[in-house]
């Protein structure tokens, strides 16, 4: 069994990937939130309304949460570069 070591994660690869993961998901949570079983305020709206608010809930879903991970993988990298010990994952080869 190999253990290797993160000591860093590449912020710039999260840029590529993450939004539009987060995107799809906040796609998801917006049906669900406004159209399947909307909330108090959500449930009195009308269909371009709750249309609207679920693109916005979209954008701005993705954008705190690619922030968000941006932001603890800088103080991953930061810390890590102070502490100097990275996570520990082990690693068997598949037969």
């Amino acid at each position: 069994m190999a253990k290797y070591e993160i000591k860093g994660v590449v912020v710039s690869s999260l840029f590529k990937n993450f939004p539009v993961v987060f995107a799809l998901l906040g796609a998801l949570i917006g049906i669900f939130t406004f159209f399947i079983f909307p909330t108090e305020l959500a449930a009195n709206l009308g269909f371009g309304a709750k249309l609207l608010s679920w693109l916005i809930f979209i954008v701005l879903y993705t954008l705190i949460m690619s922030v968000g991970v941006i932001a603890v993988a800088w103080i991953y990298n930061f810390i890590v570069g102070k502490i100097g010990k990275g996570a520990v994952l082990e690693l068997e080869q598949a037969e």
